[in-house]
């Protein structure tokens, strides 16, 4: 996802990536500020995706299921950790395994959607979403850093058109329009595509701190989390163009 020759031949040690570490080098105090902030963010998002999976898993086996009656409470969870791993996130220790948990329970959360797709024999409509999630993000991160363009001025409009795509949720509530979803996940889907571009950029420009990497990783995970649902969604309700394969 990022550049990983930066800082290469500064020792054999170099190679020892500890994602725990914040501003110290691993195994060596003389390495500080070794690992570059762009390899400990894509290094901490990778770590999020597999405790994402791990939490699909735990969710399948009974954690939570569309017969539980839980959702909701793990979608509070989600927002709780999300906000305590902001704010915590330069506190050694804490701050990992809030930021852990909330990939942990990430996963948790979607797994019986994902399970009821399953159910219905439409798994192709997963990794469709997987593979359009993947394209995409590749894209994004190859244009982010390799652009000369700035886009460090798009946030405040970027959080206004993410409010503009939260209201147009509650309408759909009440709007029933497969049409007007469609439109609602599409429009969703360009939001977090220009975020996850924003929010890439920023990653080169944004101090190696304590708990930098982890609050970056944390909105780049979101950026796509919320990618892949959104065109999931849209898969889902157009089918992912299985009809004609089945």
């Amino acid at each position: 996802m990022f550049n990983m020759n930066s800082g290469m031949g500064r020792g054999s040690n170099r190679s020892l990536y500890n994602p725990f570490g914040e501003t110290r080098g691993w195994a060596n105090p003389t390495m500080q500020g070794a690992i570059s902030l762009p390899e400990k963010v894509m290094g901490l998002t990778c770590l999020l995706v597999v405790c994402a999976l791990g939490g699909i898993l735990l969710g399948g086996a009974g954690l939570n299921t569309a017969y539980s009656g839980g959702g909701f409470l793990w979608f509070i969870a989600m927002i709780v950790l999300v906000m305590a791993t902001q704010a915590l996130a330069a506190r050694p220790g804490i701050g990992m395994v809030l930021f852990l948990a909330f990939g942990v329970v990430t996963g948790i959360a979607v797994s019986p959607l994902l399970n009821l797709i399953a159910l219905n024999g439409e798994q192709y409509i997963v990794y469709e979403a997987v593979a359009a999630t993947a394209v995409t993000t590749g894209g994004i991160t190859l244009y982010a850093r390799t652009t000369s363009r700035d886009f460090s001025r798009i946030g405040g409009w970027l959080f206004a058109a993410l409010i503009g795509v939260v209201v147009a949720m509650v309408i759909g509530i009440f709007v029933q329009s497969t049409a007007f979803q469609i439109f609602i996940s599409a429009a969703a889907c360009v939001v977090f595509s220009l975020f996850l571009l924003y929010d890439i950029q920023r990653v080169t420009t944004t101090g190696n701190a304590p708990g930098n990497a982890i609050r970056m990783a944390l909105k780049i995970y979101l950026d796509v989390f919320n990618l892949f649902l959104n065109l999931l969604m849209i898969l889902m309700m157009t089918q992912g163009g299985g009809n004609s394969r089945r």
